[in-house]
């Protein structure tokens, strides 16, 4: 943050801060886009579908 827009980031209490910093560096207004619309795994997210499982009966199975 400080070396991309001069602001050191322990001077900042809250997002709203840190949001309008860097509007106001950007000249923009900050956007907040769903990115499973665009196609684009997440960062936390996983490229694959996750499955529905039922770990009880999966369990039951397994020490039969």
């Amino acid at each position: 943050m400080k070396k991309k827009y001069g602001v050191n980031i322990n001077d900042l209490s809250t997002i709203e801060e840190i949001d309008k910093v860097i509007e106001e560096k950007e000249g923009r207004e900050l956007q907040i886009i769903k990115l499973d619309d665009h196609g684009i795994a997440h960062s936390r997210g996983n490229v694959f579908d996750l499955g529905k499982y039922d770990i009880d009966r999966m369990f039951d199975e397994t020490i039969k």
